[in-house]
Order: structure tokens, then C-alpha cells, then sequence
């Protein structure tokens, strides 16, 4: 597996790497992630198979949830989830495992459209019905109606959480800014190690900006055009302990992009969070177009709009939590 971009990178993030201590950390950590991270068409263990397969199959949901939907899109994507499925299931692994169905769910339901748009793979009707195991009905895409205000405000916790999803479709109505400013005020009383708060978020509202940076993210083919407003999360990695702390700043800056998601629904904004794992070149071109500090790592990127009349997006089926009482 290649991790020589990854270490290079880590080690700027921490530093020189005079430390002893940060320096064994960072080396345990390499070992391991090279050791049990997946690499797709290479996966050897039964977890690594499931996230490959499930990453895979979640690409085909999102792009069934697109409005300008492109019958037969991601050729490539649906042939790789039919060969990790294929190499799943020849490995001896559970196909009656929920997201193994749910990948023949998916694959079934991208059939199903791409011939309500007149297009037919006999081919690949035929490929997929000789792949071992039998589909659920938890893949694909689903229509709901989003709350309104009210709604929202008299909701309990259980009720709130269950109502939040990852939009890909927004309004021609531009999301007020002062809804924003809200929903980062509330998203400040995150938890945070020692209350250290070393987050920032950025308000990206200039188009030109906000289609440069997107240019530099990778999961925003297919909507970035409707996105009306780009956040972005950072941690400043000088609120953070150099001896022990290496992660503390991915750590304390994901659970603040949560805060903020749950705030930025409270306040009836549609959000879709974008992955903030960039190239090192599109690391450096987001830094340069934003003039973000050295000292800020990126955590996640959060396109917002307001919500359209009608709202599709993928089911994204959860799995069962796995709960040890030690």
C-alpha cells in the first residue's frame, strides 16, 4: 500500500518531528493504518470489504438522488461494487449480511431507472442477477418533505436527529446569512478538549470563490453547481498539547462539523458535508484561494442551501450499532 504522501503530510501537520514521543506516535499510527486500511480491489480482511462495498454502493445512490439524473453514469464504480461483491462472497463472507443486500438493492434499483430513462444493459441486467445472494429493499433513494420552522423547534431530540439528511439538491433561494451566523453561535458550545475551542468556520458566499474551491474537493460532481453557500471547518493545531495531542485537532474539529450540520438543520438549512481528505495539490490550491494560516489543518467542508419543493436523497441505510459492556 502507498502512504508515502500520507506520512510526508502527517509529518508537516506535526511538526519537525523533534519530539520523540509525537514522532513514535505518528509511527504506531502509520503501521497500523498501512497494516488495516482497505485498499479497494486489494481488501483482505471482512471489514475492509464492507467499507469498500459500502463506499461503493453509496456513489451509485448518489447519483440515482441527482436531478439532472444521467442514465448508465458510473460505469466504472458499478463494475468495481460488482467485483468486490463478486470477490466478497467467493472469500466465503456472509451474503445475507444487511450491506450486501443493500449493494444488490442498489445496483437493482440503478437497473430499474436507467431503463425509465430508455436505456438497457443486457449485459449487465444479466451480470448482476448471477451475483450470489438475494437484495433488501434499504438501497437506493428516498423522497421527503423537510420541516418547517415549528416543526423543527417542537421536535424532541429522537424526532431531530431522525429528520436530518444529506441534501444534494437546493432552492434558487439564497440561504440568509444571519440563519448561518445562528447556527455557528449554537455550534460553539461543542465539547472540546480542556474547552480549548481551536475550531474556525469560513462562510464561503462569493460564487467565483465557491466554484474555485469546489474545483478542489472530490465528491461534489453532479450538484456543486446548486450549492448557494460552501463552510468550511478548520483546527488550529496551536490550541493543541505537541506531545500527546497529534490527533486532538481532527478529533475536537469533527465533533464541532457535526455541532454545526445538527445547528445548520435546527435552523431549516439544507447541508450536505463534504470531505475535507484532499491531494496535497488540492490541499495547497484551497489554502492559497482561501489564504488559510499554516497552522490550520482542514476538517470538513459543508455545502447549505435552502430546501427545494420536493427533496430526494439516498437512503444510506445505518448499520447496527455494535455495543460492548465490558
Amino acid at each position: 500500500m502507498k502512504v508515502k504522501g500520507l506520512k510526508t503530510r502527517i509529518k508537516k501537520l506535526i511538526g519537525g518531528g523533534e519530539n520523540t514521543l509525537t514522532r513514535e506516535i505518528y509511527k504506531a499510527y502509520i503501521n497500523r493504518y498501512e497494516k488495516y486500511s482497505f485498499v479497494q480491489g486489494d481488501c483482505r480482511l471482512k471489514e475492509q470489504y464492507e467499507a469498500s462495498i459500502t463506499r461503493l454502493y453509496h456513489t451509485i445512490e448518489k447519483g440515482l438522488a441527482y436531478t439532472n439524473y444521467r442514465a448508465s453514469f458510473g460505469p466504472d464504480n458499478v463494475k468495481a461494487l460488482m467485483t468486490e461483491l463478486q470477490h466478497y462472497a467467493s472469500q466465503g463472507y456472509d451474503t445475507e449480511a444487511p450491506f450486501y443486500k443493500t449493494a444488490l438493492c442498489v445496483l437493482y434499483r440503478y437497473i430499474e431507472k436507467n431503463k425509465l430513462y430508455k436505456h438497457v444493459d443486457d449485459k449487465l441486467n444479466e451480470a448482476v442477477a448471477k451475483l450470489p445472494g438475494l437484495p433488501n429493499d434499504e438501497g437506493g433513494i428516498l423522497e421527503f418533505h423537510p420541516a418547517d420552522t415549528n416543526q423543527m423547534h417542537g421536535m424532541d431530540y429522537q424526532d431531530f436527529v431522525k429528520s436530518r439528511h444529506s441534501i444534494r439538491h437546493f432552492s434558487e433561494k439564497p440561504v440568509e446569512l444571519e440563519k448561518v451566523k445562528n447556527a455557528v453561535k449554537l455550534a460553539q458550545l461543542t465539547p472540546s478538549a480542556c474547552n480549548r475551542q481551536g475550531w474556525r468556520t469560513r462562510i464561503i458566499a462569493d460564487k467565483s470563490v465557491l466554484e474555485n474551491v469546489l474545483k478542489n474537493q472530490n465528491g461534489n460532481r453532479g450538484f456543486g453547481q446548486e450549492i448557494d453557500k460552501l463552510l468550511l471547518v478548520t483546527a488550529d493545531l496551536r490550541y493543541f498539547n505537541s506531545d500527546r495531542e497529534v490527533f486532538q485537532a481532527y478529533i475536537d474539529g469533527g465533533m464541532y462539523a457535526m455541532s454545526l450540520i445538527n445547528s445548520l438543520h435546527y435552523e431549516c438549512v439544507g447541508t450536505i458535508p463534504l470531505s475535507g481528505s484532499l491531494t496535497e495539490k488540492q490541499d495547497a490550491n484551497v489554502r492559497n484561494i482561501l489564504r488559510l494560516d499554516d497552522a490550520e489543518v482542514i476538517i470538513l467542508f459543508i455545502g447549505i442551501g435552502n430546501y427545494p419543493e420536493k427533496c430526494q436523497t439516498t437512503k444510506s441505510i445505518r448499520h447496527e450499532p455494535v455495543i460492548e459492556i465490558i
